[in-house]
């Protein structure tokens, strides 16, 4: 280790006796620099930056007071302890002086001593300040290592788990869209489905709090068709109600607005929520989900009431104030048998709060629960759902189920497209082409980005598009894109990219859009959004 570094010291006084005994006091343990003049000192501390300054008071061009107030005032000496030496010795001087900020007073005719010790208690200061600085840096690098740590570990754990839960989904969905399937066999392939969506469900859980912990959960506001939305929720949830003896009722208000504008699947995330929440504490009975517009918003808003009430088991009083934390369930030793990690409601209250909404709480023990959400929302026009549409959504007549949906789903005859399907699973590939090929595509699968480049590169056979995994050894879906289009050919500039990807990290969607694709479909697929995306970018004129 090499010698301790020395302190730098600025004296300032206009008399030269008084620089040249401070000097000789403190020269033996520190660099020691000296202005004659207040105007110099301010200059010399602004290029020098000193540890420390002993300042005299009176002086003839400008006194101490002028001079601690210039550098008070400056960015880049405004912490830099300060020292009066000064022959003004009553208790009021060394009070005004305190107050204008100095560290400390010597009064002249000054002893060595005092000098020196008062000096070095600064420069103790100054080292424990410095230090800690140090530990809070070296914290916060800590820290942030540690995000980045969480950051690549969930977008880790995101692909390993959503991968195998494409292949259970994808397979499951189109076995599903089979007909003539015996009933047993479709009785549990639902079964299956209806596993597979809460299992995903929780994997997002536990995506979504560590998004808002870290600050980097963003909302994305779209134009959505509210009865959409609730038809979407009402589909999802009949399922939850399984084999007890439990009824769902729908109490849709015919106010609502037809479109609003916000984010979609944020609102349908607390709405699942809570009546996901309902669902598992109702034994028997019933679980409402209420929804009406309040007319108490501005212009450009438009505010939703929303409630969930079941007849469930209740909330005890003394667990209301824990309801909303993370990692944490109430009542445990009761509800020991319930499935969920325990974060639901606090994602649910923090997704609220996100979009300056509310939420409370009302329960009976043994009785019932409701739960109140007041979201705002855009304006988008006048028009209302109207009475026909609510009478549909509150009989379940506008919801069909999900696979129900996808057996009547028209694909267009796409006979006349190749794609080009890209993963390093097998069984990935085979859930991409058995989706892709019910618009009647060619599809051609490939193992790795590296054969993904060399078939557009080779120019045969022309694809339509290509559907790429992100996370593949070697060659991940992004360097392959970047490859593609730095290839010299227009065809490879402007071949549609669509990322079929089980990174679902929070920005991820910006960091394919930003690295030459076109669209971004997560894992597992969603059939109705494969859909869009295949008819916006699968067209003749393409070819």
């Amino acid at each position: 280790m090499g010698e301790p570094r020395k302190f730098n010291i600025l004296v300032v006084d206009d008399e030269k006796s008084n620089i040249l005994a401070l000097m000789d006091i403190l020269k033996p343990e520190y660099n020691v620099y000296a202005a004659r003049s207040g105007q110099s000192a301010i200059e010399m501390a602004e290029k020098h930056l000193p540890d420390i300054i002993l300042l005299d008071i009176i002086m003839a061009d400008m006194d101490g007071y002028e001079v601690i107030t210039a550098l008070k005032n400056s960015n880049k000496t405004k912490d830099i302890p300060v020292i009066f030496v000064t022959g003004l010795s009553s208790a009021g001087d060394e009070e005004k002086g305190l107050d204008f900020g100095v560290a400390d007073y010597i009064i002249k005719p000054f002893s060595p001593a005092i000098v020196k010790l008062r000096v070095r208690n600064q420069i103790k200061l100054i080292e424990q300040f410095r230090m800690t600085i140090t530990e809070e840096v070296r914290k916060a690098e800590i820290a942030e290592e540690s995000n980045k740590a969480k950051s690549r570990f969930l977008a880790n754990m995101s692909h390993e788990i959503r991968t195998p839960m494409n292949v259970i989904a994808g397979l499951t969905d189109l076995m599903l869209e089979e007909n003539n399937l015996p009933s047993n066999l479709k009785e549990n392939l639902k079964k299956i489905s209806i596993a597979g969506n809460t299992l995903l469900g929780l994997i997002n859980d536990v995506l979504d709090i560590s998004k808002i912990e870290a600050g980097k959960l963003e909302l994305l506001p779209v134009q959505y068709e509210t009865a959409g939305l609730l038809n979407d929720i009402s589909t999802l949830n009949k399922t939850r109600i399984e084999n007890k003896p439990v009824k769902f009722i729908l109490d849709i208000n015919e106010d609502l607005p037809s479109s609003l504008l916000g984010d979609d699947l944020r609102v349908k995330q607390i709405i699942n929520n809570l009546l996901s929440n309902a669902f598992k504490y109702t034994r028997q009975g019933s679980v409402t989900l209420g929804m009406h517009c309040s007319p108490d918003c501005s212009q450009d808003s438009v505010c939703i009431s929303i409630y969930v009430s079941d007849t469930g088991i209740g909330i005890r009083e003394k667990d209301m104030e824990k309801l909303f934390s993370d990692y944490g369930q109430v009542d445990i030793h009761a509800n020991r048998l319930i499935e969920g990690t325990g974060l639901g409601l606090a994602i649910t209250k923090r997704l609220t709060e996100m979009m300056n909404g509310e939420i409370s709480v009302e329960s009976e023990y043994g009785k019932g629960t409701t739960f109140r959400v007041n979201l705002r929302q855009g304006y988008i026009s006048d028009e209302k759902i109207g009475a026909k549409t609510a009478e549909r959504l509150n009989s379940f007549q506008y919801a069909e189920d999900i696979h129900i949906t996808a057996k009547k789903l028209v694909r267009p005859d796409l006979s006349f497209a190749r794609v080009l399907a890209v993963d390093d699973m097998q069984t990935n590939l085979d859930v991409a082409a058995g989706l892709l090929g019910k618009y009647k595509m060619q599809v051609d699968c490939v193992l790795s980005g590296q054969e993904a480049v060399e078939r557009i590169r080779s120019g045969e056979p022309i694809y339509s598009a290509i559907f790429m995994d992100h996370m593949m050894p070697d060659m991940d879906g992004i360097e392959a894109a970047n490859i593609i289009r730095d290839l010299e050919s227009d065809y490879a500039r402007n071949i549609p990219i669509i990322a079929l990807t089980a990174n679902a990290i929070q920005g991820t969607e910006n960091m394919f859009y930003a690295n030459g694709f076109q669209e971004f479909i997560s894992k597992p697929i969603n059939i109705m959004q494969l859909d869009t995306v295949v008819q916006k970018w699968i067209r003749k004129k393409d070819l």
